[in-house]
């Protein structure tokens, strides 16, 4: 089936089979405004390759209003029509891609925030592609999809890996590996949690960040207490405590001072763990 629809495809007039490789990179649904922003092309020839590719079976139309969509006959066209570009043109289109949604929904990149992360990363963007892949992972975790947003955050973890070590890209990989371990939590990751806060770690230190050294003592603590370990997880809140009241920090006082209060809960220590809970209900 693939050859036969590679050959098809081949025989296909030069301007239609590009128009058709343009559609491929964009995704199995191909909304005209990307495909006329990317092709480069006017906007009646745009109209006559649709009309040709959609009497050649290859697209059709799925939505008229309010703007016009078009979407591959078949799964396995899309993907042996993308088969067809070479790496370099693959990514150069990816990246135009970027760009033509960026013009196209200046007002909604929100709503095409999970197309952009995947357009950034094949197009080796790595700057939008980290803060995409940031967005998407923390939409995902708003509507409770942990798993997605869990993906979502390792891979902006992967493409942060190609720029250059900075001061900003250090904050960056510390703050992405707090958002993976909010969502990790719900899917009861412990041991994942613990990696990645110790990753966290290491490049706080190297920081000398005091505000997310803090946070991290907080999310330790909790890690611990969780898993069954009161009595470690009472260093950590003392440090998460001990740092927030050096910064300032009100909301890190509420998190240190209730966390290191359940730990103290935790191993009987009823009469701090009350000074500790009122005061965060103080600071609340």
């Amino acid at each position: 089936m693939q050859v036969i629809l590679a050959a098809r495809i081949d025989r296909l007039p030069a301007d239609d089979k590009q128009l058709l490789q343009t559609a491929s990179v964009i995704g199995k649904d191909v909304p005209f405004v990307l495909l006329h922003a990317v092709a480069e092309a006017a906007e009646d020839a745009v109209q006559r390759g649709l009309t040709h590719l959609q009497a050649a079976e290859f697209l059709y139309e799925t939505r008229l209003f309010p703007d016009p969509e078009y979407t591959f006959k078949h799964a396995l066209t899309h993907e042996v029509t993308y088969g067809t570009l070479l790496q370099e043109r693959r990514k150069a289109l990816h990246a135009r891609i970027v760009g033509a949604i960026e013009r196209s929904y200046p007002d909604r990149l929100t709503e095409h925030v999970e197309r952009l992360a995947h357009h950034a990363v094949r197009g080796e963007m790595w700057e939008q592609a980290v803060a995409y892949l940031h967005q998407a992972g923390a939409k995902a975790l708003a509507r409770s999809a942990n798993r997605e947003a869990v993906a979502c955050f390792e891979q902006a973890l992967t493409a942060l890996g190609h720029l250059p070590e900075t001061r900003e890209t250090l904050e960056q990989a510390i703050d992405l590996r707090f958002d993976l371990r909010t969502a990790l939590f719900p899917l009861g990751e412990f041991e994942r949690i613990f990696g990645c806060l110790r990753e966290a770690e290491g490049l706080a230190r190297t920081l000398d960040d005091q505000r997310r050294l803090g946070q991290l003592s907080v999310y330790l603590c909790h890690n611990l207490w969780m898993t069954g370990h009161p009595t470690e997880a009472l260093g950590f809140g003392q440090s998460a405590q001990a740092l927030a009241e050096s910064l300032g920090d009100v909301p890190l006082q509420v998190t240190g001072n209730l966390y290191l209060g359940v730990a103290c809960l935790a191993t009987g220590d009823y009469r701090r763990a009350e000074d500790l809970l009122l005061k965060v209900l103080q600071l609340a």
